[in-house]
């Protein structure tokens, strides 16, 4: 224990014993007391760590507040179990503080300037507070390290400037907060492949918020966040984000998020890789991105001429959420076809049936219908041979891949009407003298050069209709028929027999995606 404490020491000794603020005599900015010697303005960081264990006496629950000092020499409370907490106000701490394994009541350090804050397993009983704090950093491990840490309350690093130029400005691998965690209007600067905030596995108690919020990272992600939990809302409302490399700008890969996710960020940008990563995310509330985020134009479903700005891309296979805000389910779909790398089913399938739950069955059919054109354009040898995508591409022309019934009834009607026509044609057509291709059935007893009659329109179009139809005749043929001794004849009837067959599949079509939509849509 520290026994030769300078006068300021004492008074600092004394104030926490009292419960009050040990405030220096003179002020200086944070950048001028790290570089001061003055004794008056310093206190040694062994006397910080006598404190916090209790070796000067009782101190007060309100805990050990000092404000506009340097802490000279590096506060080391690794391993302490304090007996009250610590607030340092407008200090500087240019040796840095390491508090690994270590337990407070709480750590307020608002306004202060240091090198680095060390604290994996670091558990508060109440919020970490790194409010207006400065930290610049040249440490591989990151600026600030909370690995495994377990904050009580809040984590508040509001309006914070934190810069590493060699690994993450905040490492927070399986970080657990009782509450929020608070970046807003702070400026977050990382390097490297680990990101310049890294929260993987990190659970948040309450709401992540990073309003206003500059992240950038030049060779790696800005937020790396795979298998995070939140149990309130993400924000990321008016946030400048850069991020470089196929990692992504944002990666919330697996994220678990238990409200909204509400991403209308300023600026997002990635020169070489994704925007966004949603791999396997789950959004509990709406999921709130605006689609100029992504596409400046907000352009709305699929162009055959592509999108200017498909490099600026998204990942969304597994993502998975209630309800889309602040973005049509068009523009969500021209983002899925435009701006996604690789053709997935499931982001088409969740928006069907986002749209189903909202009770819009014709948009959801419209996404599906836009899904298979998607497979087809991007991934044809998933279809098998010519064949098989020639057969898919005239699904998709008749029958909308079964999505779209109505069309195929449309075409056996055509179909149909151009069998009537034909033979109405025939019975137009002479064969011979005195007789045509289509005429009324003679007669057992007449002569053979006996002149035909010819059959009335409604008999040559109920001809045609029985010819053409696949199943059920009219029974006018016993009539009125084709003559197929002649070469007329016999030519149309050939070309109905072709217009039967064409009807037998545009039939069995029609029926199948008629039975298909059934499925789908209860």
């Amino acid at each position: 224990m520290l026994t030769d404490l300078t006068e300021f020491e004492r008074q600092v000794v004394n104030t926490a014993r009292r419960g009050a603020v040990a405030v220096a005599a003179t002020t200086m900015t944070v950048e001028e007391l790290a570089a001061t010697d003055e004794p008056e303005l310093r206190i040694r960081a062994d006397l910080l760590r006598d404190l916090l264990r209790g070796l000067h006496g009782d101190l007060d629950p309100r805990g050990i507040q000092i404000a506009g000092v340097r802490v000279a020499g590096k506060l080391d409370l690794d391993y302490v179990t304090a007996v009250t907490g610590l607030a340092l106000y407008q200090c500087a701490l240019p040796d840095g503080i390491v508090c690994r394994e270590t337990h407070l009541r709480y750590l307020h350090l608002s306004g202060c300037l240091l090198t680095y804050l060390h604290a994996d397993g670091l558990r508060t009983d109440d919020s970490l507070v790194l409010l207006d704090a400065t930290i610049t950093s040249a440490d591989l491990d990151g600026a600030i390290r909370l690995l495994g840490a377990h904050i009580g309350g809040q984590l508040i690093l509001d309006r914070a400037t934190i810069a590493n130029t060699t690994g993450p400005a905040l490492n927070a691998d399986a970080l657990r907060t009782d509450s929020s965690l608070f970046l807003r209007d702070a400026t977050i600067t990382g390097t490297g492949g680990d990101g310049a905030i890294r929260l993987l596995g990190a659970h948040i108690g309450g709401q992540l918020i990073l309003n206003r919020a500059t992240i950038a990272n030049t060779t790696g992600p800005a937020l790396s966040a795979d298998d995070l939990r939140t149990d309130g809302h993400l924000f990321l409302q008016d946030a400048t984000i850069t991020g470089t490399g196929e990692g992504g700008t944002i990666r919330l890969l697996g994220a678990h998020i238990g409200g909204q996710a509400v991403l209308p960020t300023f600026r997002l940008d990635n020169g070489s890789g994704p925007l966004l990563v949603l791999h396997e995310a789950q959004i509990n509330g709406a999921l709130l991105l605006p689609p100029t985020v992504v596409c400046s134009a907000g352009r709305e479903g699929m162009s055959r001429r592509g999108c200017p700005d498909s490099d600026r891309t998204i990942t969304a296979h597994g993502l998975t959420y209630p309800m889309l805000r602040e973005i049509s389910w068009r523009q969500w779909l021209h983002l899925l076809v435009h701006h996604t790398e690789t053709y997935w089913p499931q982001p088409f399938q969740q928006l069907a049936a986002t749209e189903r739950a909202a009770g819009h069955d014709n948009n959801a059919r419209e996404i599906l219908i836009t899904q298979q054109h998607d497979l087809r354009r991007r991934t044809p040898q998933a279809l098998g041979n010519r064949l098989a995508r020639a057969r898919h591409s005239l699904w998709g022309w008749l029958g909308r891949y079964g999505y779209r019934a109505h069309r195929l009834v449309t075409a056996l009607a055509v179909v149909l009407t151009l069998a009537a026509a034909l033979s109405l044609l025939a019975g137009h057509v002479t064969t011979h003298p005195g007789h045509h291709a289509a005429e009324r059935v003679p007669p057992t007893t007449a002569k053979p050069d006996a002149p035909g009659t010819p059959c009335s329109p409604v008999e040559l179009i109920g001809l045609g209709i029985d010819r053409g139809l696949p199943l059920g005749t009219t029974g006018i043929r016993a009539h009125c028929d084709l003559d197929t001794t002649t070469g007329w004849g016999q030519t149309f009837t050939a070309i109905l027999w072709a217009l039967q067959a064409l009807l037998w599949g545009l039939a069995t079509l029609a029926i199948a995606a008629y039975t298909g939509l059934v499925r789908r849509l209860t």
